[in-house]
This record gives structure tokens, sequence and C-alpha cells, in this order.
């Protein structure tokens, strides 16, 4: 009878993840057993010749099984990291990715730079698990932030996030559509709306398209459909010198330049850390 280590399960399940094109096999095998046996993955490490018992590899097949179908690896485990703390998610909301870190990075530090008045009010639109909202909050302890999305579970989950990092006396969340429901200004919007064209989905990995919620993905025909929302009709909710701040689509940087002209008195395009133009800034 076959005796299940720590380490004979790791080289096992590396080799079935390989038949399924998951991208980092042993990665992943490593992180879904740590979370089978609520142990750091550097502990798996310490503990090779540790055999498991019946029902932990029960656990532990369960979720193997899973993966193989492209299940994200988020929604296996129910956390993502993002800026260094953990996140709760599920298939309700869309998953942090790390392009989305480097925007934060540029709203703190144009935050650092501006010279608004404390606190600062900003406002997250389609904020999903609220990663953007709850870090920003976390960092920055002089900022009050009012999370919307159009989805009643996705704000339960933020609201769980936020409670998680002690921001909650700091975020508001609300459910509602791009502007639906705001009466205020704010100094800062910021948003990572939709943005893949809908006839492009269906060509995204199994991981994305088959399990993330499409309401989060499909951003209209040509993936501007919320974009333009942003830019026409966000600077009616910001103060004098305000910021708009969003994350965009490959391609789409010349078109959202012409978008903005005319709208905002200065507007600029950031790469991310792949060197693609990611993220748009305009000041009103």
């Amino acid at each position: 009878m076959q005796t299940w280590t720590i380490k004979t399960l790791l080289g096992w399940t590396t080799d079935y993840f390989k038949k399924f094109n998951i991208e980092w096999p042993h990665l992943e095998a490593e992180i879904l057993l740590a979370h089978t046996l609520n142990l750091k993955r550097i502990e798996l490490y310490t503990n090779f010749e540790r055999e498991l018992k019946k029902e932990e590899l029960a656990q532990f097949k369960k979720l193997i099984q899973r993966r193989s179908l492209h299940e994200p690896l988020a929604y296996i485990t129910r956390y993502q990291p993002f800026m260094s703390l953990d996140f709760y998610v599920d298939p309700a909301v869309l998953i942090p990715r790390p392009e989305t870190e480097k925007m934060v990075e540029v709203v703190i530090d144009v935050i650092k730079k501006s010279n608004v008045q404390c606190p600062v009010s900003l406002l997250d639109i389609g904020t999903g698990s609220g990663a953007i909202a709850v870090t920003l909050a976390k960092y920055l302890p002089n900022i009050k932030v009012i999370g919307i999305d159009s989805s009643a579970d996705a704000i339960k989950i933020a609201q769980k996030n936020a409670e998680a990092h002690k921001v909650a006396d700091r975020c508001q969340f609300m459910v509602g559509n791009m502007f639906e429901g705001i009466k205020q200004k704010f100094d800062i919007i910021v948003s990572n709306p939709p943005y893949i064209p809908t006839a492009d989905i269906d060509k995204l990995e199994a991981d994305v398209k088959d399990w993330e919620p499409k309401q989060a993905l499909d951003g209209g025909p040509d993936g501007l459909d919320y974009i333009r929302t942003l830019i026409n009709e966000g600077p009616k909710y910001l103060k004098d010198d305000g910021y708009l701040i969003f994350e965009f689509g490959i391609n789409q940087a010349e078109r959202i330049k012409d978008l903005a002209k005319g709208i905002f008195k200065e507007f600029k395009i950031i790469k991310d850390n792949s060197g693609l133009e990611r993220i748009f800034i305009g000041k009103k």
C-alpha cells in the first residue's frame, strides 16, 4: 500500500498538474497542500517525511480535482495576496491582479505629492473584493473611502475584507452601478473597470473565462463602455484639481487619450511593471 508523505505527495501532484497544463504545477501543489494541512509552505519542507492521515488525503484529493478543472487557486483557498495583504475572495468577485497593485501604488504617490486636505475622500468604482479600497485605507490613515459595486455579493465581501483589516470605520460600501446613488464630490476617483472586449472573453484562459464573474470582465464591444462613463461622468464627481485614476487594457491607450481630450486639464498614461500602458491619470 502506498505511503503518502508530504514529499511523495508533492511530487505526484506536480506531475498530475502538468497533465492539465497548470502553469505553476509545483508551486500550486505546495500552496494547496499547505492549505490542507494548515501549514506555511516552508513548513512542508521541514516536515517532508510526515505521513498524511486518511482524512487529510481525502480533503487534498478534492482540492486537486478542483484545480485540475482550472478553478482558480484563489477560489479554492478563498484568499488572494494583494499589496502584502490577504484578501478573502470567492467566485462573486474578480481575483485581484498584480497589475492593479501598480495602480494602487500610483494612487498612493498622487495623494502623497498633492496638497489635498485631510481626510482625503476617495471613490472606488467597481470595488469588487474591496482590494483597492481596503489597501488604500490600510496604508493611508488619513483617507476615507466609498466603494461601489453593482453586485450585492461583492459588497458583502468588500465589507468582510475591510473588517478583517480593521479599516471598516473608514470604508463605506454600497450597491450601485457606476455613479448611481453618489451625492458628493471626491478628491480622487479610482477604478479597475471591466475593459475586455466582449468578443475576446471566450479567448481568455480557462481559469478566467470559465470561473471569474463576466460582469467584472466584459467592457462591451470595444472594451471601453465603462471607461467612457468614467471619463465623461467622472469630473462631475471630482473636486477642483481632483484626479481620476483607472486601469485599462492592452492597446486601449490611444483611444482613451482621444476620449480624455478637452475633458481633463491634464492627463497622462503610466506603464505597469511589465512595460505595458496600463493606468490613466486625469486631473480635473
